[in-house]
């Protein structure tokens, strides 16, 4: 695990991006509002946050990451993702960047507006054809910046690598929290990667889909010392009084 700064280095991310590096929530995009009022989803997505706050110690740690992962596709991680991350903010209290780990099926655009799925992203850093500083877009109205995969159905494991150390250690340097949306835990071995070069890990199942197997295996691959916790998405929440989120 690499070592956690405690003090404040100089912001490297500019903080007031052209129009053409901001993006908006799409309406209909199911997330969480910092001012929401108490709902189940709210409040289990702050409860997840206040957990991960109770790892970052001492209050001022520098560059905390945390990877979002699930034991298979289609469980609701890049929503998560997303939702942590905003969470995490608080507002505009913290600098929080949500890196989109996954360049096999990014998602993570089709949140936004305008929908860039073209836009250089996580690759293209990778390639060395730009900077992370040149690539991330901000989300309006908070303070979290996003950097997309920039491609899909990539060839190879280019997450594993030296090059992605290298970025991953500029994302610490610039941002209070790094979030990652790694890919699927049991279909890719960068997955694996990237939970090991993070501080902490959160999980996430699908109430009806997730097999124990699968679950088991995630859990023995990560270790107990690095799961933060788990959330489970698509399970009717009816009875407790709120409406079904997912």
């Amino acid at each position: 695990m690499d070592v956690l700064r405690t003090e404040r280095p100089p912001m490297r991310i500019p903080r007031d991006p052209a129009p053409s590096r901001r993006v908006q929530l799409r309406e209909d995009a199911p997330v969480i509002n910092t001012m929401d009022p108490p709902s189940f989803p709210a409040e289990q997505y702050r409860g997840l946050a206040v957990q991960v706050e109770e790892r970052i110690n001492p209050l001022g740690t520098w560059g905390y990451m945390l990877t979002v992962t699930s034991p298979e596709e289609a469980a609701g991680k890049t929503l998560t993702s997303l939702n942590l991350a905003l969470t995490l903010t608080r507002g505009e209290e913290r600098r929080v960047l949500l890196l989109e780990g996954d360049l096999w099926r990014p998602q993570l655009h089709t949140y936004f507006v305008p929908e860039r799925p073209d836009r250089p992203g996580l690759q293209q850093v990778l390639e060395r054809r730009t900077s992370i500083a040149e690539s991330v877009v901000t989300l309006e109205g908070s303070s979290l910046d996003v950097l997309l995969a920039g491609a899909s159905g990539v060839a190879g494991d280019l997450m594993s690598g030296r090059r992605m150390s290298e970025v991953l250690n500029e994302a610490r340097s610039a941002y209070e929290l790094v979030v990652i949306d790694s890919p699927p835990m049991t279909l890719l071995a960068s997955s694996r990667s990237l939970a090991a070069r993070s501080d902490g890990v959160v999980l996430v199942v699908r109430a009806g889909q997730s097999k124990r197997h699968d679950i088991e295996k995630t859990l023995s691959a990560l270790g107990p010392e690095k799961l933060i916790g788990a959330v489970l998405n698509f399970a009717p929440i009816s009875a407790r009084g709120y409406r079904e989120y997912y």
